[in-house]
């Protein structure tokens, strides 16, 4: 099991936002929101929103994919993108700035995890370059 934080919250003014999100991949693919087993609120970033810490179980053959993402004031989003395995372990990272999406650390072989969750989420990329086969 693994605790991930999941948080929608916005500043004040509105010009600030923060949101991170979990999904699972499994390894032909398919790609499906978690239900989490046990949730316990946090405080969030920002005033406005809410955020938890959600216990969630991944199955072997599954990988938890945790999106990381802030808005800043002049509206650049930046953030990060993580693959773990089943118990724990952090395969990839991939950080993403001015719609570039880059290879931060872990083994390339887990990139198409990333491209596929970019693809479902729908986040504008501009440049890839995620190492080995995927880019």
């Amino acid at each position: 099991m693994l605790n991930v934080r999941m948080e929608r919250s916005k500043s004040r003014s509105g010009k600030h936002a923060a949101r991170s999100l979990a999904l699972l991949v499994s390894e032909d693919g398919q790609i499906v929101e978690p239900r989490p087993r046990m949730v316990r609120e946090e405080r969030p970033l920002y005033s406005r929103g809410s955020a938890y810490i959600a216990s969630v179980a991944v199955p072997p053959g599954w990988y938890l994919v945790y999106i990381y993402l802030v808005k800043n004031l002049r509206g650049h989003v930046k953030g990060y993108i993580e693959v773990y395995s089943h118990d724990a372990q952090l395969l990839y990272r991939a950080v993403y700035r001015r719609l570039k999406l880059r290879y931060s650390r872990g083994d390339p072989r887990y990139a198409w995890i990333v491209q596929g969750v970019v693809d479902y989420l729908r986040l504008p990329v501009k440049n890839m370059n995620l190492g080995g086969e995927a880019s």
